[in-house]
């Protein structure tokens, strides 16, 4: 490695010594994976390999291996002693995503057993190159990535029908649909930016038409030959889910402890329901008595409430406009109880329907500009109200989807992705000064999801919707969700029940304890199916942040700002709440 860095800010300024050796190294590691990923280098905001795909034929695999074994090997040289405190939590990090590259390289292997795979894939290293403002001069240089992208679809999607083998149905049956938006994107949307090159435009038109017929051919392949041989298993098994737990989660939290902190959660979460619910029940329904104990009771008389209460809900029409409003009260509640600095008003978040690509695998996202170009765009994707294959299924379908994000529940989702959320962490993160490209990159799950369901938390414990209880009791239902998502990632893909049984199972949790409606159960059964690790992110996440919160404001002592250990606490980056721990110099968690 030479000394020069290769990616903006990979040796960060004014280091020295032994830290100065590990940046070298480092910013080697990640010009090489820019190198071998370029579709998540454009993702970042390096556009060096912007006209290339990622080659995932046989040799391209190979290439991706011998790169990250030999990081590993240099990286694990590396004396984690001799370094700042800071650098040591960016060899950690480094350290887990080479195991994380080559776990996902020589056993997850998606790209022989999930087509989601490519499509994602395809999705985001087109999307990622029409984030640009309408009026920036780089649009030609874009658009020539774009160019070389489109390009190269053809033979991309060819060797992923030569790389697929017996992917799980459930997966090719939703890439049906999730292809089917990519196409979308490159018919209806795509074209109007051609213009911005003009001199380009015919060229782009020219390799954008070859990118749709091998999109539509590819098409074919899912439906016709890909389907009829997927009869793989989705489950990842035991040993190799525990595996990818620790390096999502790096977590010293093991299966068996998430499982019974989910359990008690659980309990705890339906006890705090029912109190909220038995007053509403009261008015509701005045003479409606119940003779039934214990969970029993819990079901009847919480269902019926949030049955109720979840007529206050949208149309498929004014879902957006329902989303908008609620941000901005939520903003001036925020604005009000001074809880945590938000970004100013003119930072440009969207809220937008989800790509076609993403749509469906789950309600709601954040995406938050890339790295190195924060001024971008961020958005605030909210996924298409599902639809059925009659006028009879398609308005039962809306009504079950809009009753589970009914007027009271938007609120909440809108807590969880933009404000104090996604949004208002990932600000502070992008914007530090102390956190180092390596702890932007190279986000954690962990963190990001912990702190929005802590923000959740935090908002209705300082009095959100106090005026209306029935928001309380929604924000207690969808507080459930966390401890549950970890305990269905677990026992779906650890355990070997038959398909029927597992469904069984998954959608009684979901629907009887759970209150969900049928539409986000299944829909959280597919998810639960077609990943693996992520959904227990929410749930020893917010156990992370919020026992890190707690110990930082009992270290900060009597009488300080919590607004100002909130702030200090999201400065470091999206990084491990352990390593935040390590950070601000607090006890290990208990």
């Amino acid at each position: 490695m030479n000394g020069a860095a290769r990616i903006p800010g990979g040796i960060p300024p004014g280091v020295a010594g032994a830290d100065l050796e590990f940046y070298r190294l480092a910013d080697g590691y990640l010009a090489d994976l820019f190198d071998a990923f370029p579709s998540a280098a454009t993702a970042a905001g390096y556009h060096r390999h912007d006209r290339r795909l990622d080659d995932w034929s046989a040799g391209g695999v190979r290439a991706k291996v011998a790169m990250a074994r030999a990081h590993r090997a240099t990286l694990a040289a590396v004396d984690a002693a001799r370094l700042s405190p800071g650098a040591r939590v960016d060899l950690g990090i480094l350290r887990a995503d080479t195991d994380a590259t080559l776990l996902s390289l020589e056993e997850l292997r998606p790209h022989e057993r999930d087509p989601q795979f490519f499509v994602d894939l395809l999705g985001n290293a087109i999307l990622y190159l029409t984030l640009l403002d309408a009026d920036s001069p780089a649009w030609p240089e874009r658009l020539e990535g774009l160019r070389g992208r489109l390009e190269a679809v053809p033979d991309f999607l060819s060797a992923a029908r030569a790389t697929l083998d017996r992917p799980a149905r459930v997966v090719t049956e939703m890439v049906s649909q999730t292809n089917a938006g990519n196409l979308r994107f490159l018919t209806d949307q795509l074209p109007r930016l051609f213009d911005k090159a003009p001199g380009m435009a015919p060229a782009l038109r020219e390799a954008n038409g070859r990118a749709i017929a091998a999109m539509q051919e590819f098409q074919a392949f899912v439906e016709t030959d890909l389907l009829p041989r997927s009869t793989g298993d989705w489950r990842l098994g035991g040993a190799l889910w525990e595996k990818k737990l620790r390096l999502t989660l790096q977590s010293e939290m093991d299966a068996a402890t998430i499982a019974r902190r989910a359990e008690a959660a659980i309990a705890s979460l339906r006890r705090r329901m029912l109190e909220i619910a038995e007053p509403l029940h009261a008015r509701l329904f005045p003479g409606h008595a119940h003779a039934e104990t214990g969970d029993a009771l819990v079901n009847i008389v919480v269902g019926e409430v949030i049955e109720a209460v979840s007529e206050r809900r949208p149309a498929r029409a004014t879902l957006f406009e329902t989303v908008r409003r609620a941000v901005e009260r939520i903003k001036g509640f925020l604005r009000e109880r001074d809880l945590v600095t938000l970004p100013p008003e003119d930072d440009r978040l969207a809220i937008e329907p989800t790509p076609g690509f993403l749509d469906g695998m789950a309600v709601a996202f954040f995406n938050p500009p890339p790295t190195l170009e924060p001024k971008l765009k961020k958005s605030f994707w909210i996924s298409s109200v599902p639809r059925g294959g009659s006028p009879e299924e398609d308005a039962l379908i809306e009504a079950s989807f809009l009753r589970e994000y009914n007027d009271y529940a938007l609120h909440g989702l809108a807590i969880h992705e933009a404000f104090p959320g996604h949004y208002v962490q990932y600000w502070h993160a992008y914007r530090s000064p102390i956190a180092t490209l390596y702890k932007k990159v190279f986000s954690s799950g962990t963190f990001a999801e912990g702190w929005a369901v802590l923000a959740e938390r935090l908002m209705f414990e300082a009095g959100y919707g106090a005026e209306d209880p029935a928001f309380l009791l929604m924000h207690l239902k969808h507080g459930l969700r966390a401890p549950i998502n970890a305990l269905i990632d677990a026992r779906l893909h650890t355990g070997g029940e038959p398909d029927e049984e597992v469904d069984r199972f998954t959608l009684d949790l979901l629907r009887r304890t759970g209150f969900q409606e049928e539409t986000e159960a299944r829909g959280k059964l597919r998810r639960a199916k077609v990943t693996s690790t992520q959904l227990s992110t929410y749930f020893v996440g917010l156990l992370e942040m919020q026992a890190l919160r707690d110990d930082a404001l009992r270290a900060a002592g009597p009488g300080a700002s919590a607004k100002a250990v909130t702030d200090r606490l999201l400065s470091f980056g999206t990084i491990p709440p352990r390593d935040v721990r390590a950070l601000m110099d607090l006890p290990s968690a208990r």
